[in-house]
């Protein structure tokens, strides 16, 4: 998959549509450092500074990660069936080490009321909710550390239709309130219209190139 000379310009959201194995998910990941990349460059401004995150090492990069964050496809996967709502979300802050134990709660709390659940809903296990619901968990996961920029890697494609316009409702009224940027990955030419200008990708003998 090919991705040339491309900016992502702060609170854009730019969609990402392609035949299935032509990399969007790949690209996805190796934009978010989940993946090495094996050919390219990523770059982020970061705070006026340019990082070219594809040559900086791991450790390097640990209070960079902050930044962003990713929406799976598959969420009940991503979410650990072992661990209650309340560590799932607060994980990533307790990671970058941000904040006081009362304040990571106070901060999961104000995050599941904004994306539609409860704060008794933390006290609960992945396999209590819905396919939306736990899709809302993984928003408000990516959101308790202040990202400024999302991968969304197909996140509505395993949901009801009704489901699907309130999820892309909510990542839209998300979008606008916080100022977030998006790389929304989508097979589905009407959710990537609904919610973001188009890049149509193609199957390239080469990996990623961003």
């Amino acid at each position: 998959m090919c991705i040339r000379d491309r900016n992502i310009r702060e609170g854009e959201t730019l969609g990402v549509v392609g035949e299935s194995g032509s990399g969007k998910t790949t690209v996805g990941r190796c934009i978010v450092k989940l993946f090495p990349p094996t050919a390219g460059r990523i770059k982020y401004n970061f705070n006026g500074k340019i990082l070219d995150i594809s040559r900086t090492p791991e450790h390097q990069i640990k209070d960079f990660r902050k930044n962003f964050q990713m929406l799976f496809q598959d969420v009940y996967s991503s979410l650990d069936p072992k661990m209650k709502i309340l560590d799932i979300v607060t994980e990533p802050l307790a990671i970058h080490n941000i904040g006081t134990e009362k304040k990571r709660f106070e901060t999961a709390c104000e995050l599941m009321t904004r994306v539609g659940l409860t704060p008794d809903d933390l006290q609960k296990y992945p396999h209590q909710f819905s396919g939306g619901q736990r899709q809302r968990i993984g928003i408000t996961r990516a959101l308790s550390i202040q990202p400024k920029f999302i991968v969304c890697d197909e996140p509505v494609s395993a949901l009801d239709v009704s489901v699907q316009a309130q999820i892309l409702n909510l990542l839209q009224e998300l979008k606008d309130e916080l100022n977030l940027t998006y790389l929304f990955i989508s097979h589905n030419l009407s959710v990537i219209e609904h919610i973001s200008c188009l890049l149509y990708t193609s199957p390239s003998p080469r990996d990623a190139t961003l």
